[in-house]
């Protein structure tokens, strides 16, 4: 959905109650996803999406917990909402970012609520980073630096003012001319890790399974699943819950694919499932049906500019006006 639809729909859904919305429905489960928070811009975030500060994220909660009951995604998966016949949450976060130990827990922790902590395994204890956050440093850098922009068009060969853009569309099959960009802009990722630890370390995911919290996997590294073969996708599924289950003696299976699940044929979708390999994959299309209560599409929440109960209603009204049409199933 762009952001002008977004705006539109959010425009006319702040009228409507949630609660109708939901019986209307007849989705009384919802699955928000985040990354983190924190009180600050964050350099490697700030040029890709927003970054919500903790005191904003505890009032969306309280907000939240109005309308619905948390449960864990283990709970969801053995059918416990229905049992209670309750609206209920999930709540899960992806990429194992640092924040999440610092500011997400803890908030969790306060109000009792369960959460899933998805991760990227080469990036446990700062060990490497996102490409697209290197390209968000970067565009930080050649926003602030005129020297480092000037660099930076010059290795491009295209004029200052398309940097920033330019940055912006580097692709996962590019993703080494942002290390080739680095000294360009006299960045140095291995220094900023250091100093501003991006991911949470080994440390921090065992305290997390220790206060009661599940983990899963997001990729080894981030990678565009769009661009691999079934083969090497269900390669990748299986080899980051293997090194998890290894590191962390986790029992769970759950896999969030990066970026987005569409795409994602459906032959693997039901191979990864009926095999075992996973017990929960998930996806980032909003609130959508796919008649498999183990494949999960997730609600993004940091990519607009709108607060918890603006973003579900704007989604529960987009979802009412495509029902006619027959558009809220994924087609696999």
């Amino acid at each position: 959905m762009n952001e002008g639809i977004r705006h539109s729909l959010s425009s006319m859904a702040r009228l409507m109650s949630l609660d109708r919305m939901i019986s209307w429905s007849g989705q009384p489960v919802v699955f928000p996803f985040y990354h983190t928070l924190a009180p600050e811009s964050l350099p490697h975030i700030s040029h890709l999406y927003r970054v919500i500060k903790p005191d904003a994220f505890e009032k969306d909660l309280d907000q939240l917990l109005k309308y619905f009951e948390a449960l864990s995604l283990e709970d969801y998966l053995k059918g416990k909402e229905e049992k209670g016949g309750k609206r209920s949450m999930v709540l899960t976060f992806d990429d194992g970012l640092k924040g999440c130990y610092d500011f997400v827990a803890p908030l969790l922790i306060k109000k009792g609520i369960p959460a899933t902590f998805l991760l990227n395994n080469k990036f446990i204890d700062n060990k490497g980073l996102f490409y697209r956050y290197k390209a968000s440093l970067l565009i930080h850098r050649v926003r602030d630096d005129c020297r480092a922009r000037e660099n930076v068009a010059a290795r491009l060969k295209i004029d200052g003012n398309q940097v920033e853009s330019a940055l912006g569309m580097i692709g996962w099959g590019q993703a080494a001319l942002l290390d080739d960009l680095a000294p360009e802009a006299e960045m140095d990722y291995s220094g900023y890790l250091r100093y501003s630890p991006v991911y949470m370390s080994t440390k921090e995911v065992k305290d997390l399974l220790e206060w009661g919290f599940e983990i899963g996997a997001h990729s080894s590294e981030h990678m565009d699943f769009t661009r691999l073969e079934a083969e090497e996708i269900k390669g990748q599924v299986k080899s980051s819950l293997k090194d998890l289950k290894k590191r962390f003696g986790i029992k769970t299976a759950y896999f969030s694919f990066p970026f987005t699940s569409d795409g994602i044929p459906g032959k693997v979708i039901d191979e990864l499932l009926e095999e075992g390999t996973a017990r929960a994959l998930l996806g980032t299309a909003g609130l959508k049906q796919t008649g498999r209560r183990a494949f999960i599409q997730r609600i993004p929440m940091e990519k607009y500019h709108l607060n918890a109960i603006e973003t579900l209603k704007a989604e529960y009204f987009y979802y009412l006006l495509k029902a006619p049409l027959g558009r809220n199933r994924i087609r696999l």
